[in-house]
């Protein structure tokens, strides 16, 4: 049996491929459709559009733009430190937090080095 990897840093994060997004001005807006069958019902009694979006802020976006299926936690870190310095500060634990709540949701998988 492999050995699992416990350092979160060598975790590589990749999109959902379920999920939809776009990149307008360089900020990201993912884009959830809303047509399971429950969905569709609800959308007949209560005013509900077909499709939600959520925008991310500009260091979310850039993330996110980041993930790429082979860039590590440490790398995307890195990558924020030369674009952003110290406004992404603290860096790693901002960005655990962030890509935890993206996993939490969803919205990306990891692939463990």
């Amino acid at each position: 049996m492999a050995k699992k990897n416990n350092n979160f840093m060598l975790y590589v994060p990749i999109h959902s491929k379920k999920l939809m997004w776009e990149e307008n001005d360089n900020i990201v807006k993912l884009l959830f459709r809303h047509d399971k069958i429950v969905e569709r019902l609800v959308r007949l009694f209560i005013k509900r559009p077909k499709i939600t979006t959520i925008e991310l802020d500009e260091i979310g976006s850039t993330v996110w733009k980041l993930i790429d299926g082979k860039r590590t936690v440490y790398d995307i870190g890195i990558k924020l430190k030369e674009v952003y310095g110290d406004k992404a500060e603290p860096t790693y634990d901002r960005l655990n937090k962030y890509l935890r709540y993206l996993h939490q949701n969803g919205w990306i998988r990891w692939r463990i080095q």
